[in-house]
């Protein structure tokens, strides 16, 4: 199942995600959207050996 992460850069909490051992932290400071993000990856019983390309895909990063 997969689960938000929070950190710390810069006294500003950033929300990642988590899955087995993989873990990409400080992905974005919206905990809402990142909330969406986690329910629809959980919904869709999304992979973790895509989580980098997933995480592209769904913030537009390069």
């Amino acid at each position: 199942m997969w689960e938000i992460t929070v950190s710390k850069v810069d006294d500003l909490n950033t929300y990642g995600i988590k899955i087995g051992n993989t873990i990409i932290e400080d992905i974005s400071p919206d905990r809402e959207k990142i909330e969406k993000f986690v329910e629809c990856l959980n919904q869709n019983g999304a992979s973790e050996i895509h989580a980098y390309e997933l995480v592209e895909d769904f913030f537009g990063m390069p």
